[in-house]
């Protein structure tokens, strides 16, 4: 009852209410800013990871001299292992895209047409066209919908590839030459992968960067990419048959230093936005302080009433406690509110200020991503009180050693 009668606003103690205030709003905004950020950390480590996968496949088998035959027995053997759920041989080559007089990097895949229909990423986000045609023709491609937009392409129109593989002739290397009719536009919401990637059928990658019957690669999928340390020796000790020097690699080596850094990266925040909590946390010890010092008059009464020490601790406690845990619940319900809603907010001001404040050919992403974690989120929460809470014990304990003779010798 004490406690939340010092809680009230009272006129004379303007200066003391003003810095609790603050005290509680900066609480608030740090618990805030960290269970947004932790959430878009979250987010676009996801995305990028569900999209890094999508398109290559959780393991990645490299024959010996980069060619491989008999690619199709190898696929069925691989296939039976247990949790792999697909294996796509693929070719990979760099080649130089020209529509008209534009030109673009193009890092071209060749793929089966119907192992690219099994594919959720490409597949189910089709812009344009269709893949029921994919492979009945002879020069068909996919390509991306922002290089679409970009050079104002469209399905039925013409892209002329040059790579470098060409014949050898007496006067050097000629470079291949060849035309292709776009038949579908997909967007998977990766800028990389958007305006960088084509795909063509196997038969024509084939033909085009002269593997004859042979593929570059074999993609395995698995279940779910956690399971890369059970499954990894069972699919090696088949790639072992497969042929001499062959390498298997996993995702997590094959992007090692991309997602170890957006690791680190998210640790860092962590701990750097964790200091606007203890700027909070210093104030409302400076607020205790300052509340301990009107109310010394007031302790030494309840103290001479018999009221005992650790009373009078509780009753400081509670206080400083109740900013910290007010300050809390309100950004925790602000940082949840905006990380629900982080990409219809961030419109909202781009539409206000005219500004572009997420731009998708720098951060790899259209959308700004956001995926909240309860664990994350109850950690921060924890944080915010347990340094509420150590905030309020050193004010409590010299309210409680306020010596009452002395408080009240000249009242």
């Amino acid at each position: 009852m004490v406690a939340l009668r010092y809680l009230k606003i009272r006129s004379n103690e303007g200066f003391v209410t003003l810095v609790a205030i603050f005290s509680l709003l900066g609480i608030a905004i740090g618990v805030m800013v960290l269970i947004v950020t932790m959430s878009v950390m979250n987010g676009f480590r996801e995305e990028l990871l569900s999209k890094v996968i999508g398109f290559n496949g959780h393991m990645l088998y490299q024959p010996a001299g980069g060619r491989m035959n008999d690619y199709d027995a190898a696929v069925a053997r691989l296939k039976k292992i247990n949790n792999v759920v697909s294996v796509l041989p693929i070719i990979e080559g760099n080649a130089l895209a020209t529509f008209g007089s534009f030109s673009s990097p193009a890092l071209v895949r060749g793929i089966r047409p119907a192992d690219i229909r099994q594919m959720p990423l490409i597949a189910d986000n089709i812009k344009a066209g269709s893949l029921d045609n994919f492979g009945k023709g002879d020069n068909d491609i996919v390509i991306g919908k922002r290089l679409a937009d970009k050079y104002d392409l469209a399905t039925g129109d013409l892209i002329t590839l040059v790579t470098p593989r060409g014949r050898i002739t007496p006067f050097g290397t000629v470079p291949r030459i060849a035309s292709y009719q776009i038949v579908a536009v997909f967007e998977v919401g990766e800028y990389n992968y958007d305006t960088g990637y084509f795909f063509m059928p196997l038969k024509q990658a084939q033909s085009y960067f002269q593997y004859g019957d042979k593929v570059g690669a074999l993609e395995i999928s698995l279940t779910h990419p956690d399971m890369i340390t059970k499954m990894f020796p069972a699919v090696e000790k088949v790639t072992r048959t497969l042929g001499r020097g062959g390498r298997l690699v996993d995702w997590r080596i094959l992007n090692h230093s991309f997602f170890n850094a957006l690791q680190v990266e998210r640790n860092v925040m962590f701990v750097i936005l964790s200091f606007i909590i203890l700027v909070a946390v210093f104030n409302i010890i400076s607020t205790m302080i300052m509340m301990v010092k009107n109310k010394t008059r007031d302790v030494a009464i309840l103290r001479t009433m018999g009221v005992s020490g650790s009373s009078i601790m509780r009753i400081f406690f509670i206080v400083g406690s109740c900013i910290g845990v007010i300050g809390t619940i309100l950004g925790t319900l602000a940082g949840l509110a905006i990380a629900y809603n982080v990409q219809p907010i961030l419109d909202f001001i781009e539409r206000i200020t005219g500004l572009s404040l997420w731009n998708g050919e720098v951060r790899f992403l259209s959308e700004v991503p956001a995926i909240v974690e309860g664990r994350e989120v109850m950690i921060v929460v924890l944080v915010a009180l347990g340094l509420s809470f150590l905030a309020t014990l050193l004010p409590a304990w010299r309210a409680a050693k306020v010596d009452p003779v002395q408080s009240l010798r000249y009242e």
